[in-house]
This record gives structure tokens, sequence and C-alpha cells, in this order.
């Protein structure tokens, strides 16, 4: 498990905290595999709080990693679209708690929640073009998310604010940057768990979240811009 993310189990919610707010909580490899494991082996959970402490939830890919090992963008790529099938594919209903920005690989964690909550004036988009990457690899998240929203915000590298987010049906909650999220939390566990992991499995059939094709053609087109000219 890394040490950059904190795992705990209070009853029947698992908490998952992206604790390095000195770098903005941006994303290395073990990050991503330990946000996935906790996904995967959430099957008793209800409900799954995926959060990032600090000023921003997630910068997205630790860019002073890449600098340093250019390589290591193919396993970032690789790892993060297997955070999101994790998090898109285990039975607990996922929940994104955005603060400050989910950029790039952030925006793609993000929306990979069942329910996204942001904090007025949080900023979530896909700016990484003019690295060189192409965010391709959250598209089968993106997309059902988002609907006609996801090509703009795929293809314009812009930034949106959560507030615009939520006029377009994308973010599901708006709260106050000092708004405690148990509310929507105990609502959640007012449910059956049953029924709620019977919902999101056929959620999961209509949207084909457990097709493999629809997540590894996106890896492996973004895989092949590795070292070409404007990403280095």
């Amino acid at each position: 498990m890394s040490q950059a993310v904190r795992v705990t189990d209070q009853e029947s919610v698992r908490v998952v905290s992206l604790t390095a707010p000195d770098r903005r909580n941006a994303l290395d490899v073990q990050m991503l595999e330990a946000i996935a494991d906790a996904a995967s082996t959430a099957d008793a959970a209800s409900v799954i709080l995926l959060q990032g402490e600090g000023d921003a939830f997630c910068a997205g890919f630790d860019v002073g990693l890449m600098t340093t090992q250019p390589s290591v963008v193919d396993t970032l790529i690789a790892r993060l679209s297997e955070a999101c099938r994790a998090l898109r594919r285990c039975p607990a209903t996922v929940v994104a708690d955005v603060q400050g920005a989910a950029i790039a690989g952030g925006c793609a964690l993000a929306v990979s929640a069942d329910v996204l909550v942001a904090r007025r004036g949080a900023k979530l988009g896909y700016p990484v073009h003019r690295l060189g990457i192409s965010p391709a690899v959250t598209i089968p998240v993106l997309h059902p998310a988002a609907g006609g929203k996801a090509r703009s915000m795929l293809m314009s590298g812009q930034v949106y604010r959560a507030e615009a987010l939520a006029a377009a049906g994308m973010v599901h909650q708006l709260l106050e940057p000092s708004e405690p999220i148990a509310p929507l939390i105990t609502h959640l566990l007012d449910r059956s768990t049953e029924a709620a992991h019977a919902t999101k499995a056929w959620l999961n059939a209509l949207e084909q979240a457990d097709d493999d094709n629809r997540f590894d053609g996106p890896v492996a087109a973004s895989r092949g811009l590795r070292l070409r000219p404007d990403q280095r």
C-alpha cells in the first residue's frame, strides 16, 4: 500500500484518502495501485469515499516524476486505467469529494465515481495535450458521466469550474468548501446495500463497464505517444 494513500474502514464505508498535499496529491504508480486495490477489495462496503487532503483533490500525474523518468508515463497510464476500472466495477457506491482541482488523471478518478461531489470553486479538466499526453484513457468513464460534454472536455484541454459542470449534469452535488459530506454518506447508508450493489451492476452492464476492450484501446493509443517529440 502506498504511503500516500490511506484506507480506513468505518462500518459500511471505506474511506480512500490521497495524502500527499505537499504535491497536490499528484499521482505516482504506487498511489494508483493502492486506489485500485482499495476499490477491488471493498466487496462488503456500501460506500467508498474518495478524497484528497489539502487544497486540491488531485493534480494528475506527478510531472516531476515524469521529467526524471520519462518511461514511467506508460506505466502511469496503464495504472490509471486500472484504478478507473476498479472504481467503476466495484459493487460499492463510489463518492468522489473534489476540492480545489481535479486535473487530468485526478479528473479521471473523479469521474469514475458514481456520485461526483464538488466544492464551489473547484476546477476539473484535462489540460494535458500540451504535454504530448492524450487523455483518452479516461473516455470509458468520462463519456457515460459527461455525455455530450465529454467530447469538448477531451479535445479542448479547457479547465471547467464545478458550477458549470453541475449545470451540465456532470457534477451531481455542489457543496461549500467547509460543508461536511457526512449527510450525503448517511443518506447513502440508509439504502439496502444489496439493492444498491444490484443497481450498480445493471448500470455497469448497460455501460459495458466490464468490457476490457473499451479500456485497453485508449490505453494503447495513449502509450503510443511516449517519447514522441511533443512529449519530450
